[in-house]
């Protein structure tokens, strides 16, 4: 009786103890997170963004309902991640799943469907079979985030294919913590950073860089400016200061081909000074491609800017050169004909280096896809400057080679082997570099007094701490324009017309290139993260289904009744009293 008491006892105990913790841990936050890639772990940008949420915000997600695996398994990591955001944001997040479909009523669906529209959300078809035969159903992999009054859509999925991949459901899983985060943090801005894209030096014109300045657009405000020798493009001198205020966080220069007045190039050092950033896509070699389509051959020769003096002031060398990279796009050439008929092939265009992210990469471009230049140069690091840090973001192959102005552009390069860029190679070349630091004025020896002494002009001879990303090559930014019967438009930037896709990441490298540059650095860390896909081996599961699904299915089984055997079997060997 008196076991039975004691055993009694130590039963209440032990359920006490394990509500009390339970009742402890209640007020902590805890998870531990065994994956090689952390998929379960929010970035620390995040967390930091999400604990200063001041008030309530509301998601209501329309992905839920009944459909293929693929969009279950995106349903359920999305009801991971919003459980995470959540918790660290101190409850302030509240969510909601909502199936559009689930009254049955044809009118209240439909107005449903034109609500969902009219907020930017996105529906995608899905085409699966039924029963034998082919259905099809629209879903909405997308949620509406509302705070402060405001509504922000979020897409989950971007693509309108009927039969997804297991790719693209991973891709939009890999993307969660960034859509979520990044549309959350724009609805807490109040006011975004303004960026200022330079015209009026030959720059390429706006429909050229349409497909990034749109991405863009989404965090910051984009004007374009031509200078025109205003000192007031850029900043205004506000009585109260003795500096001029900016009024543009940063400035980007895309490929411009005329010469920059002294004044102008004197209103951008004066920018830096005061602590704008800087996007330089610079082309120091120009070429003809009209000739090169007629003619299959032009010249590439020096494009005198005005601008390699202060870059080199700055700490960088814009080389007269141009970059031919065994690693590189592949272009389609008439090979000559055969019979009647085209002989269209696919070669090498040497001219057009792909670069690949290195396994130490910079956040920057890390996890990215291949970046194409084309008709690229060099850069050097010149003038070290303890108060300046250099970091190269990207480099050519190690079989490339760089060809000094004037160069002879010919299609005939393609006919190039390995062997040629093995003789002579200049591996590794630098053709895309960070400098932050604090920087010389590029005119601090040649400013007279009294215009050093003009409050109005305020002229400053060493920077506030700044940043400048510098690429020898302004062709990175351009996307191809299209003529269709509604006027011209523009294409993906990186798309690739061989492939019929986008195939290279300069769009994301270049937002990666203006987060960074704008300390929005929690984009990047949010981006450059990837989940990898753990398939499995199809052929292995057909050649094995029935061992597989016996062991899935008996193995748990069977190891629960021989625990449960070996608990039996000491119980009664310690309880059962021994014959006498």
């Amino acid at each position: 009786m008196k076991n039975k008491r004691n055993d009694l006892f130590r039963l209440v105990v032990s359920i006490g103890l394990i509500f009390l913790g339970a009742f402890i841990m209640s007020f902590f936050f805890f998870k531990l997170d065994l994956t090689e890639e952390k998929r379960h772990t929010l970035t620390g940008a995040t967390k930091e963004m999400l604990g200063t949420l001041e008030n309530k915000m509301y998601v209501r997600c329309y992905l839920t309902g009944e459909f293929p695996a693929g969009f279950k398994r995106l349903e359920q990591n999305i009801k991971e991640r919003l459980d995470e955001f959540r918790d660290y944001s101190d409850n302030q997040i509240e969510y909601e799943f909502i199936d559009p479909y689930s009254s049955g009523d044809k009118k209240q669906i439909t107005d449903i469907e034109n609500a969902l529209f009219e907020k930017g959300l996105k529906f995608t078809r899905l085409s699966f079979e039924e029963n034998g035969a082919q259905q099809y159903k629209l879903i909405w992999p997308g949620a509406i985030i509302e705070y402060n009054g405001r509504e922000y859509p979020v897409q989950f999925f971007k693509s309108d294919m009927p039969e997804p991949s297991d790719e693209m459901i991973n891709s939009s899983v890999n993307n969660l913590e960034f859509e979520l985060a990044s549309n959350i943090r724009k609805i807490m801005r109040r006011e975004k950073p303004a960026i200022a894209v330079i015209q009026g030096h030959g720059e390429l014109s706006p429909i050229e860089m349409a497909d990034y300045l749109t991405a863009l657009e989404q965090n910051y405000a984009i004007d374009f400016v031509t200078i025109d020798e205003r000192v007031n493009a850029f900043s205004d001198k506000l009585e109260a200061f003795d500096d001029r205020k900016n009024r543009y966080d940063a400035i980007i220069i895309a490929k411009p081909d005329s010469i920059f007045s002294d004044k102008d190039r004197m209103i951008i050092d004066q920018f830096i000074m005061n602590g704008g950033k800087v996007l330089w896509m610079i082309d120091p070699i120009l070429t003809d491609l009209d000739s090169l389509r007629v003619q299959q051959q032009t010249m590439g020769v020096s494009n005198e800017m005005g601008l390699y003096e202060m870059l080199f002031e700055y700490g960088a060398r814009l080389n007269r050169n141009m970059v031919i990279d065994y690693q590189a796009a592949p272009i389609a050439f008439d090979a000559g004909p055969v019979g009647n008929q085209r002989n269209i092939q696919m070669f090498t265009w040497y001219f057009a280096p792909v670069c690949l992210p290195p396994p130490d990469a910079h956040p920057i471009i890390a996890n990215l896809d291949p970046i194409k230049l084309e008709f690229a140069s060099s850069l050097d690091t010149v003038n070290p400057n303890p108060e300046v840090r250099k970091i190269p973001l990207l480099r050519s192959s190690e079989l490339s080679k760089a060809l000094k102005t004037p160069v002879r552009i010919n299609t005939s390069v393609v006919d190039l082997g390995i062997d040629y860029f093995k003789d002579g190679a200049k591996p590794n070349q630098i053709m895309a570099l960070i400098m932050e630091g604090n920087f010389p004025s590029a005119f601090r020896d040649m400013v007279p007094t009294e215009f050093r002494n003009n409050k109005e002009i305020a002229y400053r001879d060493k920077s506030k701490s700044t940043s400048m990303i510098v690429i020898g090559d302004g062709d990175i930014v351009r996307n191809n324009v299209m003529e269709t019967p509604q006027g011209p438009a523009p294409q993906a930037l990186g798309y690739d017309r061989y492939a019929k896709r986008v195939v290279y990441d300069n769009k994301e490298f270049l937002l990666n290139c203006m987060n960074y540059l704008l300390d929005d650095k929690a984009l990047i860390s949010v981006r450059s993260r990837t989940i990898k896909l753990r398939k499995l081996d199809d052929k292995l599961v057909s050649e094995h289904r029935t061992r597989i699904q016996i062991e899935n299915a008996a193995l748990p089984i069977v190891a629960v009744m021989g625990l449960g055997g070996v608990l039996v079997y000491f119980r009664k060997k310690r309880w059962t009293k021994s014959k006498a």
